[in-house]
């Protein structure tokens, strides 16, 4: 497993088709056809544009919108949250922990379970039907956790998830 490193950042680099990771000067982010992650024949191939994603000088909370943004994007296909993280977020851990004001423990649920929040990432308790205000009290109440978007996530330790 080699790695490199670009703009103080280190990366797991990225081997064969179906595999996230660093590649060519830049993050190779594959997308799959559902229910086949990680298989070499299931990756959707496009115009190599598509599954890049540009190398950060910092992976901020701005960087981690462009990564939603690009799932928005594309919805009927699927991603290597596991293979992500482990190869582009793991290895930065304490730059993660440093540029999003994170705790230990957080960018623990961050690495294994970050998934949840970028694919809620510009989404609410609206979102899903529900009424802001009653929302509100019920997580005055305890009754239920914030919405598991990535600021909530950034904010709060009881996300509903």
């Amino acid at each position: 497993m080699s790695t490199t490193t670009k703009y103080g950042l280190t990366y797991i680099n990225s081997s064969r088709m179906g595999e996230c990771g660093f590649k060519n000067k830049e993050i190779y982010f594959p997308f799959f056809l559902m229910g086949a992650i990680g298989e070499d024949e299931a990756v959707i191939s496009w115009n190599g544009e598509r599954e890049i994603i540009k190398a950060p000088r910092k992976m901020n909370y701005k960087w981690f919108e462009k990564i939603a943004q690009k799932l928005k994007d594309n919805p009927y296909w699927d991603y290597s949250w596991v293979a992500f993280s482990n190869n582009i977020l793991k290895p930065n851990k304490e730059h993660l922990k440093t540029e999003l004001n994170l705790t230990d423990e957080k960018v623990e649920i961050l690495l294994a379970d970050g998934n949840v929040f970028l694919h809620n990432f510009f989404r609410s308790w609206a979102d899903s039907g529900e009424d802001e205000n009653e929302v509100k009290e019920a997580i005055k109440n305890g009754d239920v956790g914030y919405y598991p978007n990535f600021k909530n996530f950034m904010k709060y330790d009881n996300l509903e998830y």
